[in-house]
């Protein structure tokens, strides 16, 4: 009687485990992951290091970056530095886009997605002008993770990770560098800082020490030098100001703060900070001739007054490098 019993048991399993074989299919593969598999680039024969112009059209304008000597420069806005990483960023995605899901062909519909003269079009070149690459960046999808794209030699509209407008077009930050200065606060010796009420001068002690020589002596907190040094070194600028021939146009004629470093092999990085508008102050390297324009919370950041850097404690017998 048991050994009926666990035969009809036996082919029952038998039985639920091909239902299961059958229906759930767990060795095979979903119809996800063979779209995944079968999925091919938009733009097959792209090569993002064969790029050498970028021309991006946008309602508010046309940009056009180009490589020379293997430096990224803004093209229609007097050969400016361009920023690098944006760039970085914008040919790994083109490079990314693939065909595995499609929403629409219908060029009716081009407009809906905004994947026509209404969204972004980008056009990516080599060298000699032969387009690697043309492209309309649409609207982001209702999930606002994704964005639609199309190629611009077909209608077929696709889907495509992240918020791509703002990865193609800058609109008014511009494709500029944005950078103000790039050094190694490790290398700081000095430090000096005058603003309106006062002069604060900061040295590193042969111990490599920060210590404060004026407005009077005395031992200075080094979370916060470190900290200003950290936002001076790496200093972005919040917007670029219109070109002008006048300094005192921005109040960097005679400045009304300035902060300067002077790093161990003799150079000096130093900032000139000029009259404040709308909440931004005009600023200006020393040695260039773009203004930049900071929030003035970030300029609070460097031009730091001495109650703030001084550490309770005695005045120190200060040797200097």
């Amino acid at each position: 009687m048991k050994t009926k019993q666990l035969l009809i048991l036996g082919g029952v399993f038998v039985f639920l485990l091909l239902v299961v074989l059958i229906f759930e299919n767990p060795f095979g593969k979903s119809e996800h992951e063979k779209k995944v598999e079968t999925a091919t680039p938009l733009f097959p024969n792209f090569d993002k290091e064969q790029v050498a112009k970028i021309e991006i059209i946008a309602i508010d304008g046309t940009t056009t970056l180009s490589k020379q000597e293997g430096t990224w420069i803004v093209t229609s806005m007097d050969n400016y530095p361009a920023d690098s990483e944006g760039i970085a960023e914008l040919l790994t995605k083109v490079g990314e886009f693939k065909n595995t899901q499609r929403v629409s062909n219908n060029p009716e519909k081009q407009a809906e997605f905004e994947v026509d003269s209404t969204g972004v079009e980008a056009k990516l070149m080599d060298e000699n002008d032969k387009l690697l690459a043309h492209l309309f960046v649409g609207k982001t999808t209702p999930g606002f993770l994704s964005s639609y794209v199309r190629p611009a030699d077909a209608n077929d509209v696709y889907v495509a990770q992240g918020y791509l407008q703002s990865v193609f077009n800058k609109s008014t930050r511009t494709w500029k560098d944005r950078t103000i200065f790039d050094f190694n606060k490790e290398n700081v010796t000095e430090l000096n800082i005058s603003s309106p009420e006062e002069t604060v001068e900061l040295r590193l002690d042969t111990n490599r020490i920060w210590q404060m020589l004026k407005p009077e002596a005395s031992t200075v907190k080094t979370t916060e030098v470190d900290t200003l040094l950290t936002t001076f070194s790496g200093l972005n600028t919040d917007d670029f100001a219109e070109a002008t021939d006048a300094l005192s146009d921005y109040g960097l004629d005679t400045p009304q703060s300035v902060i300067s470093a002077v790093l161990n092999d003799g150079t000096t990085a130093t900032l000139y900070i000029g009259k404040e508008e709308e909440g931004k102050l005009y600023v200006k390297r020393d040695d260039k001739e773009t203004i930049f324009r900071l929030f003035k919370s970030n300029v609070d950041r460097l031009i730091k007054k001495s109650d703030t850097l001084k550490a309770e404690g005695p005045a120190p017998a200060v040797e200097t490098e």
